[in-house]
């Protein structure tokens, strides 16, 4: 069993809520400098899960247009 003071785990909570902070801004501010990007993303740690979601298979669907069309290439 983990033996950690509760101490320990805010220190720990803290330092992961510090990092996943700054890595959301680092990606706010690449997609806002993207000029073709699309800007439903920026924030996205602040849509609910259903509009992750949806995102997540818009995207996926990019994906799949940008497979075929590479391959429509070759």
């Amino acid at each position: 069993m983990l033996n950690f003071a509760p101490s320990k785990l805010i220190i720990i909570q803290k330092s992961f809520n510090r990092f996943s902070a700054s890595l959301h801004l680092k990606v706010n501010e690449l997609v806002a400098s993207y000029e073709s990007a699309n800007n439903a993303v920026i924030h996205a740690k602040e849509k609910t899960e259903r509009e992750i979601n949806i995102l997540s298979k818009e995207y996926a669907e990019l994906v799949e247009q940008a497979k075929d069309e590479k391959e429509e290439k070759s």
